[in-house]
């Protein structure tokens, strides 16, 4: 054999190595083999990219871990890496090929392929073109990378404290008029066999075959992790609902078709408006017991945490305790918020922390003017209520606690101050707060009532009063205690005096009962002695009556005996001389003197004498008898 020969062999030899390895592959566990064919086959038909039959181009079909030898003329192999899906991630894939998507859809739906590990069956069983409705789900994939794009996402993790509001981006679309999509059908039957759940939104075909529609779902995911298709679930993170003690929240549903609405006129105004008329229209409540139909609940939710869906239902927090309401120097002056005036960055009310159940809304002192001309500024707090069954009430009527305070609950007391001291005189005003207090609480408990609201209690804090008028209302009250103190002062003076009075009664008071003894004891002598007095003319009547019977029955023994004598001497002379005898007898007649002058020794001056004592002793013993005789008598 010849050099030539040898070297031809030699070389030949070589190129079939060469091309002997060069067609070799050996397909390692962790590996994919993706074939392309680059001749000697039939072209593909025209809009196809990936050959399903053995055409020219890249094969759907894969190599699984192994060692292949295709001619390397006629065949490409590329060796891809599996496609791994870690625990917290899912996988979303976009197919390069397959029929076009339907009308108005975004996603392909989800056919069978092994997990789009096979990509002929994917394509033969009429996988669509584009983004895929299902996902992968942690694992290893020995995906074709040629026909899938694989794009790692996170898993939808729900922290605590919050939920998943979620939103569709594709299926049936939303019907006009709604908000909040229905609720897909999870129950199949022999029309719908497909029907069944969605498994909260992590079955992404189940959705759409439960005829699921796009836009917000009033189901939400609660904290948790899902896999979620994020190019079919948009995802929102919200914080659950906290209703704190001493609320409660009223919900507006948002859910169900938009209410239809007559035409209808405007309605007619009434000429005397009163309390007793209606204060609500039907369009302002609207208030429903069926959640699923637009309108306010007429139930509120009680204190709590709650999973609440902010585009199905709209909360607004009612304080069901004591809301205090305070009208006070230092506070925001509510002028600023009249009409369109634009508020400043203060608001009107302030509200307390979210954890403490009174509310406080604080406004100017009412500024009041009395009859007689004085400007007072009022302090005054007001505690009001509304109970839980009339908080959807007030939400349907004035939209928020807010409202009712500043158009029902400031305008009505502050009117009510300011018309009540238009009728009274400043001082009448201010002496007069207890009663004015008391009517002003009456009057709101009666007119807030129409509005299902409670007046609890109503106290006037402070009244600022005019200098002037309070120096001259100090001046009268000045003056007017010190006349209190001087009558005091005259009071104490006259109590003084009767206390003197009654110490020197104290200290004649032996004297005073020994006089009154002593006057006693004579009244008793004296009553004693009218007793004996008594007693004795008694005695001296008896004695006369009796003497003078005895002297007529003497006289007439007497005047029989003088008339016997006379009848026997004979003559009238003898009975008179008897009668003298009786009468000088009884001393009536005097036949000597009472006193005898003689004449003495001396002479005439002697005798004199003699008749001057004697006169003396004639004029002093008549007294004497007299003397004698009545202290017989006592």
């Amino acid at each position: 054999m010849s050099l030539f020969a040898i070297v031809g062999i030699g070389v030949v030899g070589l190129v079939a190595l060469i091309f002997l390895f060069a067609g070799l592959a050996l397909i390692s566990d962790n590996q994919v083999g993706v074939l392309t064919k680059k001749m000697f086959g039939k072209k593909m038909p025209e809009g196809q990219i990936i050959a399903r039959n053995g055409e020219i181009g890249i094969q759907a079909w894969t190599l699984m871990p192994g060692l292949y030898w295709r001619n390397p003329i006629a065949w490409k192999i590329e060796k891809v890496p599996v496609t791994d899906i870690h625990p917290n991630e899912i996988g979303v894939l976009e197919s390069v090929d397959g029929e076009p998507l339907l009308k108005g859809r975004r996603l392909g739906d989800e056919v069978e392929c092994d997990q789009f590990q096979n990509a002929k069956a994917f394509l033969d069983n009429g996988g669509q073109k584009g983004p895929q409705v299902a996902v992968l789900r942690p694992g290893t994939y020995r995906i074709n990378t040629k026909v899938f794009k694989v794009t790692k996402k996170p898993v939808q993790t729900i922290p605590k404290e919050k939920i998943g509001i979620v939103i569709a981006l594709d299926g049936i679309p939303l019907p006009s008029g709604y908000i909040v999509a229905p609720k897909p059908i999870e129950t199949k039957d022999e029309s719908h066999p497909k029907y069944r759940s969605h498994k909260f939104f992590q079955d992404g075909q189940a959705f759409l075959d439960s005829e699921g529609y796009r836009g917000p779902q009033l189901d939400t995911l609660q904290a948790g992790e899902y896999y979620v298709n994020p190019l079919l679930f948009e995802v929102k993170n919200e914080d659950v609902a906290d209703v704190p003690p001493g609320y409660v929240a009223v919900l507006r549903s948002n859910v169900g078709k938009e209410l239809e609405k007559k035409a209808e006129k405007p309605g007619e105004i009434s000429k005397e408006p009163t309390f007793d008329q209606a204060l609500h229209e039907s369009i302002e409540t609207l208030l429903i017991p069926d959640r699923n139909t637009r309108g306010i609940w007429r139930e509120p939710v009680a204190p709590g945490k709650y999973n609440l869906n902010r585009i199905a239902f709209t909360p607004y927090l009612v304080p069901t305790s004591a809301v205090t309401i305070n009208w006070a120097a230092g506070s925001e002056v509510r002028s600023e918020y009249i009409g369109n005036a634009p508020k400043s960055k203060t608001p009107l009310v302030e509200k307390s922390e979210s954890d403490k159940a009174t509310e406080f809304f604080k406004f100017s002192q009412l500024r009041v003017t009395s009859k007689d001309g004085f400007q007072l500024d009022v302090d005054v707090k007001m505690i009001i209520r509304i109970r839980p069954e009339n908080a959807a009430f007030i939400i349907a009527r004035f939209g928020s606690v807010e409202n009712l305070i500043e158009q029902i609950v400031h305008p009505l007391i502050d009117s009510s101050f300011r018309n009540k001291a238009g009728e009274e005189k400043a001082i009448e005003f201010i002496r007069g707060r207890t009663k004015l207090q008391q009517e002003a609480l009456e009057k709101a408990r009666a007119e807030f009532a129409q509005y299902n609201v409670e007046a609890q209690n109503l106290l006037i804090a402070y009244i600022d009063v005019d200098k002037a008028l309070l120096e001259t209302q100090t001046k009268k009250e000045i003056a007017i205690q010190q006349i209190e103190q001087y009558t005091e002062e005259a009071k104490a003076r006259q109590g003084e005096i009767q206390v003197r009075e009654k110490e020197a009664r104290s200290a004649k008071q032996k004297d005073v009962i020994d006089a009154k003894l002593e006057i006693d004891i004579k009244t008793d002598k004296a009553t004693a002695r009218a007793k004996e007095a008594e007693g004795e003319s008694n005695y001296i009547r008896t004695v006369a009556d009796g003497n003078a019977h005895r002297e007529r029955e003497v006289g007439k023994g007497v005047a029989d005996a003088y008339k016997a004598q006379v009848e026997a001497l004979g003559g009238p002379g003898y009975v008179a001389m008897v009668k003298l005898i009786q009468e000088v007898a009884a001393g009536k007649v005097r036949i000597t003197p009472d006193v005898l002058v003689t004449g003495g020794e001396g002479g005439q001056g002697g005798n004199l004498f003699n008749a001057f004592m004697a006169t003396l002793l004639t004029q002093q013993l008549p007294a004497k008898a007299k003397s004698d005789e009545e202290k017989k008598v006592n």
